[in-house]
C-alpha cells in the first residue's frame, strides 16, 4: 500500500474511533436522562404507557436502556412519526405524508419499511418495541399499553 494511503486510511480510523467514543458518551447520557430504572440483571425496566427516545443527533432509537442506530434512513423517519404519537394509530396516507414527504409511494412501500424497521430493532434487542408496531385497517401505530 502507497504510504500516503495508509496514512489517510489511519486519519480516518482515528477519526472514527473519536466519532464512536462520542457516540458512546451521548448513549449514555441520554439514558441517565431517560432516567430508565434497571433491575438487579442490569436490564432495564420500561412501564407502560411510557414511549421511546428516538434520537435525531445520533438517529437512534433507545428504549429499556438499549440503543439501535438506524441512521438517517425511512426506518429511523418511520420510528419517529409513530414514537410522535404512541399508542395512536396513523393512516397509511399520513405516513406517506409525513415520512416520505409526499413522494408517490405506495401502501406496500409502508408495509416493507414497517418490516425492515421490526427486524432491525429486533436485531438490537428491542423485541418488544416491534411487536409494538401494529397494524390495523391501513393505519399503524406503535401499541405500547398493551390495546390494540
Amino acid at each position: 500500500m502507497v504510504p500516503e494511503k495508509a496514512q489517510q486510511l489511519a486519519q480516518v480510523a482515528d477519526e472514527l474511533v473519536d466519532a464512536l467514543a462520542t457516540a458512546a458518551i451521548c448513549a449514555d447520557e441520554l439514558r441517565a436522562e431517560m432516567g430508565a430504572e434497571v433491575d438487579g440483571n442490569g436490564a432495564g425496566i420500561t412501564g407502560p404507557g411510557e414511549r421511546p427516545l428516538v434520537d435525531e443527533s445520533t438517529l437512534s432509537v433507545f428504549w429499556a436502556n438499549k440503543a439501535c442506530f438506524l441512521g438517517y434512513t425511512m426506518p429511523f423517519r418511520l420510528a419517529a412519526r409513530l414514537s410522535r404519537r404512541p399508542n395512536h394509530y396513523v393512516p397509511v396516507e399520513d405516513l406517506l405524508r409525513d415520512v416520505w414527504e409526499g413522494a408517490m409511494k405506495s401502501p406496500s412501500t409502508v408495509r416493507s419499511t414497517i418490516r425492515h424497521l421490526r427486524k432491525r430493532l429486533s436485531r438490537a434487542g428491542m423485541e418488544d418495541l416491534a411487536a409494538a408496531i401494529h397494524s390495523e385497517g391501513g393505519r399503524y401505530g406503535l401499541i405500547l399499553n398493551g390495546d390494540r
